[in-house]
């Protein structure tokens, strides 16, 4: 059967001030009411229920997970003792999938993503498992089609087309491609090249496989992964887990896997996407809201003289922000911290977590 793994450890830090520790970006709502992880639950409802879907994340947000998703039995959200990445993190749930379903095939996807519309979404994921049911030992992930030269994201590079049984049924919603390799995040220079190329899709850290393939691969790639792993199937205790876990190495399943294993296979995709990494992301979810000068407010009021092209957030109702011959601003306001920023110094906002001490954190 089809399964639904959805990682939600992240802590979201660029992003702050709205993104703490101890509430990131995963409980936060960017549209509507609906948290991020509420909406990536619902997403993929309409082709796994609910109680085929389990939540990673790290034990301080349990009751986060539990009020942003209280349709999702407790079980199914499992717990990690320590921050491991995404290899251990997805070789975890593997083991518990294959605990209930030998035959699991699973759907490996962040919590924090916007993704539009769930319909093509849904689509694609069946694309997926038709191709993994065609041939059990492929990796399926979804290539995401870049509109910028990124330098944030990693990179997959397509080869040829799939011309399969399985390709054909679904020619008419897009392609599958051979993948050549998977590229760390690149220079200014070579994300251009990527793009002009045609060739290349984002890695969006979605993916579809047969739990008992990728727990292999694991093994074979990771052996003091897979053997914690093994500890953990043998045992399944929650003191196997607070045992074996934290004595995984910190790796991604990208550097574990992905990038030596074979017979991986990318779908490009048809959907809009938006991992919301930056505040500037909003610009482009929310750009059917810009006034004429290019200034967008965000659940606030905005007064704007000589401004163009600023961002500004803030979740008080009743507060009026007044701009005044500023250009390209991000402002976002809580309860006790305001950034100001220009979209040019944006990722420099890692550079004020390290100087923030823990109550701001």
């Amino acid at each position: 059967m089809l399964h639904a793994v959805i990682m939600a450890g992240g802590s979201g830090t660029r992003l702050w001030p709205e993104s703490r520790r101890s509430h990131p970006k995963q409980f936060l709502a960017f549209e509507g009411t609906r948290t991020m992880i509420a909406a990536t639950i619902d997403r993929v409802g309409e082709l796994i229920p609910g109680e085929r879907v389990v939540v990673v994340t790290g034990g301080s947000m349990k009751d986060l997970v539990i009020r942003s998703a209280p349709g999702l039995a407790v079980e199914n959200i499992l717990y990690e003792p320590a921050a491991r990445n995404t290899a251990p993190c997805i070789g975890w749930a593997a083991v518990e999938l294959l605990r209930k379903d030998p035959e699991a095939t699973m759907v490996v996807l962040p919590a924090d993503h916007v993704v539009k519309p769930d319909t093509v979404f849904c689509d694609t994921l069946r694309f997926a498992v038709d191709l993994i049911e065609e041939d059990p030992n492929r990796l399926v992930t979804l290539g995401i089609k870049p509109t910028f030269p990124a330098t944030s994201y990693g990179y997959v590079q397509r080869d040829a087309a799939l011309t399969s049984p399985a390709a054909r049924r679904w020619a008419s919603l897009t392609k599958a491609y051979s993948v050549v390799r998977f590229h760390e995040k690149p220079s200014g220079e070579k994300a251009t090249e990527f793009l002009a190329s045609g060739q290349f899709g984002w890695n969006g850290g979605i993916f579809v496989w047969k739990a008992g393939t990728i727990l292999e691969l694991i093994r074979r790639f990771e052996p003091a992964i897979g053997a914690e792993l093994d500890a953990i199937a043998a045992d399944g205790s929650p003191q196997s887990v607070q045992e074996h876990f934290p004595a995984m190495k910190n790796i991604s399943i990208d550097y574990a896997v992905l990038e030596r294993a074979e017979s991986i296979v990318m779908i490009d995709t048809t959907f809009e996407w938006d991992d919301v990494g930056t505040w500037c992301s909003l610009e482009r979810l929310y750009a059917g809201e810009k006034d004429e000068a290019g200034n967008i407010g965000i659940g606030v009021e905005i007064l704007a003289v000589d401004s163009h092209g600023n961002v500004v957030r803030d979740g008080t109702p009743g507060h009026l922000y007044a701009l005044l011959g500023v250009d390209d601003l991000i402002v976002v306001r809580t309860a006790d911290a305001t950034l100001i920023a220009r979209k040019d110094h944006e990722e420099a906002v890692r550079e004020i977590i390290e100087k923030l001490d823990g109550k701001y954190l």
